[in-house]
């Protein structure tokens, strides 16, 4: 992406500028902007905003709050981070000369494979299994486009070190983490609407965590396809994928034993099973009171996380009191950069806000879900979105409503791609 022309300097200095930007009065300065030769699609474009709602926000018909949407803010339009009660963007600092380009850097496990060209080396499976782990617990704070590249790189390299003679146990691990990366890849292409390449990696890995012989991690993989398939309102074939992701879990460390008995949970109330669902829910909560292994990898499953869960399975109970509070809860401890769950979890706690009766701060709240994704929408966002618009149906006639579908229609729209 070509870098921002900066905004003329004179603007900068504004005193009118200058104290919109203290008070985060956005709508003034997309205004100022505006004036200044920057027209509404040349700020949707440079902020990752759409034009309709730049132009809502430059009207005072809508206010910017999320700490998110500023900093795009910020950095699109190469404001300062001063004026706008930020810390210093990355680029303000000085860049480098342009005739400087630094060589690629190898990953550590690329230069120790290197080193051991005849078979792959203790060392080398360990660095590369620690780099699959760590982006394993960055993916849900990274965008699936940025996550791609990664993945991608580090599934060739384990590629290229299976197709070497091997011993049996450098073999047995490299294929759980050709299953790791295999899974991965999986959830990444479902986040960026790919359905066919999501299915082929996902089976990729089965058949690698089958030859690695490797229960608990087809456990994991089983979870993480039921979640696409929960998403996609295939519910029939997550809840079958997650009672075998239970049975290979058998022996696994407690903190995945809960991820699966808790996404078990949602999928059988989803199904009307109430015994079955408060069942699993008491079940994953005591295996993650027994849990004391490190959070990291693969195993990132916490509170806040079953918290989201048991929100959205008591929501299918019809018990909405206990769903708005767990939600509420979940909302508030997920993780800020964590843009996909966050704006899920918003938009189930809509859906609760419908049942309740206040169609207007269901209607809100899915703006607000909106508005944590923009300009990082992936397909849950959208699937989601428009389940809930589904559900507004009765009252499609009311301003609202409206006015919510336009905003639907743009997230899909903004759907990102890798």
């Amino acid at each position: 992406m070509p870098t921002p022309e900066p905004l003329p300097a004179h603007l900068l200095v504004d005193p009118a500028f200058e104290s919109a930007c203290a008070g985060r009065q956005i709508g003034a300065v997309f205004q100022a902007v505006k004036r200044a030769g920057v027209g509404a699609a040349q700020i949707a474009r440079r902020t990752g905003l759409s034009t309709s709602r730049v132009t809502e926000i430059m009207t005072g018909g809508r206010t910017v709050s999320s700490m998110d949407v500023i900093e795009r803010i910020a950095d699109g339009l190469r404001i300062p981070g001063r004026m706008l009660g930020l810390a210093d963007r990355p680029w303000e600092s000085a860049a480098e000369p342009t005739a400087f380009r630094p060589a690629a850097v190898p990953e550590t496990w690329e230069v120790l494979d290197m080193l051991s060209r005849s078979t792959a080396s203790d060392a080398a499976l360990s660095h590369l299994e620690a780099a699959v782990a760590d982006a394993a617990f960055r993916y849900p704070s990274t965008p699936p486009a940025e996550s791609v590249p990664t993945l991608q790189r580090q599934l060739v390299g384990v590629h290229e070190m299976l197709a070497r003679p091997q011993s049996l146990a450098a073999r047995r691990r490299g294929v759980r983490i050709l299953a790791a990366v295999s899974g991965l890849l999986g959830l990444a292409h479902h986040d960026l609407g790919d359905r066919s390449k999501s299915e082929a990696h996902f089976h990729l890995g089965a058949v690698a965590a089958g030859e690695g012989e490797a229960d608990d991690l087809t456990a994991w993989l089983l979870t993480m396809q039921s979640i696409v398939e929960y998403t996609a309102g295939r519910r029939d074939t997550a809840t079958t994928l997650l009672r075998q992701a239970a049975a290979h879990a058998a022996t696994a460390a407690p903190r995945r034993r809960a991820g699966v008995t808790a996404n078990l949970a949602r999928a059988l109330a989803a199904a009307g099973d109430r015994h079955g669902a408060l069942a699993s829910l008491d079940q994953a909560a005591r295996h993650l009171d027994l849990a004391d292994e490190p959070i990291g990898g693969l195993d990132f499953f916490t509170t806040p996380r079953l918290d989201g869960l048991a929100g959205e399975a008591y929501a299918h109970l019809g018990e909405h009191e206990a769903a708005s509070n767990l939600l509420e809860t979940a909302i508030g401890r997920r993780a800020a950069a964590d843009v996909k769950g966050r704006a899920v979890l918003t938009l189930d706690l809509a859906e609760v806000r419908l049942a309740q009766g206040n169609l207007a701060a269901a209607c809100a709240l899915a703006h607000d879900a909106l508005d944590v994704a923009d300009g990082s929408v992936v397909q849950p966002i959208v699937l989601r979105a428009r389940a809930f618009q589904r559900s507004l149906a009765p009252w499609s006639a009311e301003r609202p409503v409206r006015e919510l579908a336009t905003r639907v229609r743009e997230s899909r729209a903004q759907l990102v791609h890798a």
